[in-house]
């Protein structure tokens, strides 16, 4: 089975794409490309840096940008990787082109090359190959006795953002001491629980965690700690099978802080969730198939973290599609035979973090048809998606509420044709046919008759008297000696860069010949009656 080793999506809110080729085992190539963000500032690339997995950040990495304007004039700038393995480089001037290095242990990866756009900043992915992947699931119950000062970075990763609440400064409390309260949905003081307050100064080492325990208040108390902007804290609770986060708090150098913590709680309706605008398709052609991959935003509109529990939530793929599987940089999805993609991350309230992207791909046999319909269901229903094609692919896709965007170039120089389609109302199906492609499967079709003709016209051989046979013989080496050109010139054919019309005038040509040798009579007469042929 065919899979999709990282995205392939070049996203920006209703923009461009470039496509990936269609291998898998490139994931440095593939994660390189640029994953354009309207939620960034202008100006703004983030460079995320993995050990083997975006799981295993990598911390204190120097990466080295080059930003060379449309002069030609070219200027680095390096940036260190912090606690989530991000370096971020502002204020880069609109058009300028961007590309970018690192080092990882003993492996030097580099990002693919592109224009800073005007809307919108950037996001790219360096994977090396090397390195375990620490990461623990959404959900697996993590060590709750690793001691005083465990190390353990991956768990503030794999944390559910499902505690909802502000730290401040407190009057009164000694700088370095942080109080948090944690409170059921109704209120209500969490007694007794475990909770681990992560910290990170963007040093290599692996982020390092305290542990207390909340009082008959649901209060904890952490004292001596470090403070300054460079050191984030994260706290995180076990519960109901799920390990719930904060968002990062810093402390000032002068103060105390403190603040309440809300547990959200747990749902399995499918109900609360809904798929995007900001949701993306590319349609890429390939050799007898259409290569789609889809990025689906999904939002959680409750305020209660969605939990698949562990048949995870299903995602059908359109029928007659085959070798679907997930695209690196999305939530957790698993391919479930070749018609549906069960996604396994919980979906905490959009209120709370930024959406859920399911992300993954498939095939669409074209069978030599010049136009297929492709048809997924949507059970959460999808609101005013995007779809991209390349341009020098010259299709043409026709969908309820289709319009077409401004095109834009992708990272390679080529453009991509961008459209807006209708919402599809939940349980509905998503519909979009794409004309133009080329029917190479025709001939196909043709050769298979011709063949299946040959060889019952020899069947029939074993019954004709010699003198028949004789002239079949000679009519069978007639058709191989066009059946062998054909086979060559239709090779010449597909191996052309762009159509070439003497090589399919020639195959049409062949095509007709021998479909007329098939119909030759075979001019043996019957003896006893010389008007009928044998």
């Amino acid at each position: 089975m065919k899979s999709w080793s990282s995205v392939a999506l070049l996203l920006v809110a209703g923009t461009a794409v470039a496509p990936p080729p269609a291998q898998a085992g490139d994931v440095q190539a593939m994660a390189a490309r640029p994953l354009l963000a309207g939620d960034l500032p202008v100006g703004t690339v983030t460079v995320r840096v993995g050990r083997g997995s975006l799981s295993n950040a990598a911390v204190g990495v120097e990466v080295v940008a080059t930003v060379t304007s449309p002069d030609g004039t070219a200027s680095q700038r390096t940036e260190k990787t912090k606690s989530d393995g991000r370096a971020t480089f502002s204020d880069l001037p609109v058009g300028t082109e961007f590309h970018a290095e690192a080092q990882v242990d003993s492996e030097h990866l580099q990002t693919a090359s592109f224009a800073i756009p005007a809307q919108g900043g950037a996001r790219l992915m360096l994977l090396s190959q090397t390195g375990e992947d620490e990461s623990e699931a959404v959900g697996a119950p993590a060590n709750p006795h690793a001691g005083a000062h465990g190390r353990g970075g991956h768990l503030a990763q794999s944390a559910v953002r499902g505690l909802a609440g502000t730290v401040a400064v407190k009057a009164g409390l000694a700088a370095g001491t942080l109080e948090l309260r944690f409170v059921e949905r109704d209120g209500a003081p969490v007694v007794g629980q475990e909770v681990r307050l992560g910290h990170s100064a963007g040093a290599e080492e692996a982020m390092a965690f305290v542990t207390s325990r909340s009082d008959k208040d649901g209060s904890v108390r952490f004292a001596g700690l470090e403070t300054g902007e460079q050191h984030e804290y994260v706290a995180m609770i076990d519960r109901e099978g799920l390990l719930l986060g904060s968002a990062r708090i810093r402390l000032s150098g002068d103060h105390g802080f403190a603040g309440e913590l809300r547990v959200a709680g747990q749902t399995s309706d499918p109900s609360v969730l809904q798929v995007s605008s900001a949701s993306k398709l590319l349609i890429d052609l390939r050799e007898d198939a259409l290569a789609v991959m889809e990025n689906l935003v999904l939002e959680n509109t409750s305020d209660r973290i969605f939990n698949p529990g562990q048949g995870g939530l299903r995602i059908p793929l359109p029928a007659g599609s085959s070798s679907g599987s997930p695209i690196e940089g999305g939530a957790r999805l698993e391919a479930k035979e070749s018609s549906t993609m069960l996604l396994r991350d919980a979906i905490p309230p959009t209120s709370l973090a930024i959406p859920v992207q399911a992300r993954f791909g498939f095939f669409i046999p074209t069978a030599g048809e010049s136009r297929i319909t492709l048809r997924q269901p949507m059970p959460f229903g999808i609101e005013s998606p995007v779809v991209m094609v390349a341009e020098n692919h010259h299709l043409s896709l026709t969908a309820p509420g289709l319009q077409a965007v401004a095109p834009q170039a992708d990272d390679r120089g080529g453009r991509i044709q961008i459209f807006k389609l209708a919402s599809v109302p939940r349980n509905g199906v998503l519909s979009i046919s794409v004309s133009g492609l080329p029917a190479r499967g025709s001939l196909g079709r043709t050769i298979a008759t011709v063949l299946v003709a040959i060889l019952g016209f020899a069947a029939l051989l074993g019954v004709r008297r010699p003198r028949v046979a004789a002239l079949a013989k000679n009519r069978g080496h007639k058709r191989d000696r066009l059946f062998a050109e054909l086979v060559e010139v239709e090779r010449a054919r597909r191996s052309a860069e762009a159509d070439d019309a003497q090589l399919t005038q020639r195959r049409d040509e062949l095509v007709a010949a021998i479909e007329a040798v098939d119909g030759e009579p075979a001019g043996d007469t019957d003896a006893t009656n010389p008007s009928r042929s044998a």
